[in-house]
């Protein structure tokens, strides 16, 4: 190519404006129109009143709605007294006292209006009384200031439970 052919092909700054099909005005600053700024104001003003709200979600259980231990206390010794207040040891039978006790807990916890924000898991262990003792050993990875546990111990002559809650709070 020549040097002319190479002139003609290249096109100046200026005149690659007086070509293109929309012109390049001043307004196009990238600076709302007065009409634009009118349509963002409601959505402004609802941001504010957005922000002014509380936010939907909790990370930590507000004062007072903690897990209600002392009522989970009284649902679980209330329980294990009604079952097995009469009861003698039988290796057969203890297998449907504890099903009865853990699943009569956790309707009863469920229920309850005060557990809302709360999952919970009922173990029950139960065993023939001969005098010797015993070791009950649990372990939870959680979150030590909104989840707890609670544990009941109930013995007659004849047998001893254990029962214990574990409320962990949903965040």
């Amino acid at each position: 190519m020549t040097d002319e052919n190479i002139a003609k092909n290249s096109i100046k700054p200026e005149e690659s404006r007086e070509k293109s099909a929309t012109p390049i005005t001043p307004t196009q600053d990238k600076k709302p129109t007065p009409a634009a700024t009118a349509h963002l104001l409601p959505d402004a003003e609802m941001e504010e009143e957005q922000a002014a709200q509380p936010a939907a979600y909790s990370m930590r259980p507000a004062f007072g709605e903690s897990f209600p231990l002392p009522i989970v206390k009284r649902i679980m010794n209330n329980t294990m007294a009604e079952k097995l207040k009469d009861k003698v040891y039988d290796k057969d039978v203890a297998k449907t006292w504890t099903r009865e006790i853990a699943d009569e807990v956790n309707q009863q916890i469920a229920a309850n209006s005060k557990v809302k924000r709360y999952k919970h898991v009922v173990q029950v262990m139960l065993g023939q009384e001969l005098g010797a003792g015993a070791t009950y050993l649990s372990r939870c990875c959680w979150d030590c200031d909104c989840d707890t546990s609670v544990t009941e111990v109930f013995s007659n002559t004849s047998l001893f439970c254990v029962c214990t809650v574990y409320g962990t709070y949903q965040y």
